[in-house]
């Protein structure tokens, strides 16, 4: 069998990835089939599972596609002012561009991660990642006035927060990028304040 590029590999996957999504937000994620991904991508079943080994797999694509990690620019931030912009403006740019059928197919994929332990898998890891990068800022930021402990409880707090305005984004999606904003400036700020008055 003749191998493919590199180049010509990534074309595929991003081809199939963006016929996958059609295809879920025209049936909704749980009826869509690998056949019903092959028929909107124009390709057999082989030559899908050429680049992914079934529909769980793709879904760790569109994650990594559209979902990576943002751990991040976070890194770079020097005090609690800094980190709040850089999580601000990562989140406001991660879900301003989403539609209505995109927001149904990420509820519907997270919501279905309770019956697949790899979707499920794939959701933790990446929130580990997160967890895991924003806990060495925050310590590094905080100094002496907090504690690792302390450091991982407040990014975990500050994650579930951007997370559940994150859902609440999906399920009302608005233009209003003013009003994202503030109301994750409020969140955050209510987990970094402390930070901030310490140092």
């Amino acid at each position: 069998m003749p191998r493919i590029s590199s180049d010509r590999a990534d074309e595929r996957r991003q081809h199939i990835l963006a016929a996958a999504m059609r295809a879920f937000i025209t049936s909704g994620f749980s009826a869509t089939s690998i056949r019903d991904i092959c028929k909107e991508a124009g390709m057999s079943i082989g030559g899908v599972y050429v680049h992914f080994d079934g529909k769980e797999a793709i879904v760790e694509g569109l994650v990594a596609e559209l979902l990576p990690d943002h751990a991040f620019p976070l890194t770079a931030a020097s005090d609690p002012l800094g980190l709040e912009d850089a999580l601000i403006a990562d989140h406001v740019a991660s879900i301003r561009d989403w539609n209505a059928g995109e927001a149904a197919v990420w509820l519907e994929i997270v919501g279905a991660s309770h019956r697949s332990p790899r979707i499920a898998a794939i959701f933790s890891a990446r929130l580990e990642r997160a967890t895991d990068a924003l806990t060495a800022v925050l310590a590094r930021i905080g100094g002496e006035a907090i504690g690792a402990g302390e450091a991982r409880d407040r990014a975990r707090a500050l994650l579930a927060a951007l997370e559940g305005l994150t859902l609440v984004r999906l399920m009302q999606p608005s233009p209003d990028d003013r009003g994202l904003a503030q109301a994750a400036r409020i969140l955050v700020r209510g987990v970094l304040g402390p930070i901030g008055k310490a140092g």
